[in-house]
């Protein structure tokens, strides 16, 4: 299976890379390995229609607007569970990459698989694709489990194509069309298993003016950071829920330590990954003066 990595895990082996802030792999900016010739290729779905891009392209617009957003930032705790120990994350040895949650329950070990049978009963169901994601990392101080310190959501709908190109840009997140299509966001659940390298959400409705489309989580950050909601860390050992419409954020590191992270992904979306991305799943990332 190509959307898992089974392995021994020592701190000595873990990968590291220099910090760029420039994003996680995908949806990035950063240049992706193409698929085989003959890969198959998922249909298009509504949840994913670039609708704001198809009529900037219909119209041969170039000038980007604005819009009023409003993210409703729909974080809450679902469940908590035992904290693990260091000892138990490190020996759980599968980690997942948009792996369809049933064949991820039968192919995890103990602690991911007592995790994912918690998480199970919060989905929802009503998308067509039910996915897992999960990472163990071992972090120094400092040390990011992605590339970007950002806000941000999940769930982008991003389009790498000429018509991104047209506007001068080698990627476009359509934001306007996440906030008004026609299909629901995608949802989340998520699980952290340590204190000391936990993501951070914002906790109430945000509402600022934002590019209809966007190439990168700058701008944005730098409209959120300077409204600054008010946010909290993900408590250890615990399953939260949010959606695509719910900004959140990497933090570096507090101390050294391995961590357990799992997302559950509601979609309509069907994803085949390749192996470059779950290979990159395992990285931390690292500054210079780190």
């Amino acid at each position: 299976m190509t959307n898992l990595l089974r392995q021994a895990r020592t701190s000595a082996d873990q990968q590291v890379a220099r910090f760029t802030g420039e994003g996680a792999y995908h949806g990035s900016t950063r240049k992706r390995v193409d698929p085989p010739a003959d890969a198959p290729v998922a249909p298009p779905v509504d949840e994913f229609r670039p609708r704001t891009l198809e009529r900037y392209a219909a119209e041969d617009r170039r000038a980007i607007d604005e819009f009023a957003a409003v993210f409703p930032n729909r974080y809450t705790v679902l469940e908590s569970l035992p904290v693990p120990s260091q000892d138990e994350i490190q020996r759980d040895a599968v980690t997942f990459c948009w792996c369809p949650l049933d064949a991820a329950i039968r192919e995890a070990d103990p602690l991911t698989r007592t995790v994912l049978a918690a998480m199970a009963p919060h989905v929802v169901g009503d998308k067509r694709h039910v996915y897992i994601d999960s990472k163990i990392q071992h972090f120094e101080p400092g040390d990011v489990p992605v590339d970007s310190r950002h806000w941000h959501i999940d769930g982008t709908i991003v389009a790498r194509d000429e018509r991104a190109r047209r506007l001068g840009h080698s990627l476009l997140h359509d934001l306007r069309a996440r906030f008004e299509g026609p299909a629901t966001p995608p949802r989340f659940l998520a699980y952290q298993s340590s204190t000391h390298c936990a993501t951070v959400f914002a906790t109430a409705p945000v509402a600022l003016a934002l590019p209809e489309l966007i190439p990168d989580f700058d701008e944005l950050d730098r409209r959120v950071r300077a409204l600054a909601p008010p946010e909290v860390a993900q408590p250890p050992a615990t399953i939260v829920g949010f959606d695509g419409l719910s900004l959140h954020r990497a933090v570096p590191a507090a101390r050294a330590g391995w961590r357990l992270w799992i997302r559950c992904i509601e979609t309509d979306r069907e994803i085949v990954p390749d192996a470059s991305m779950i290979a990159c799943y395992g990285k931390v990332y690292r500054t210079a003066a780190g």
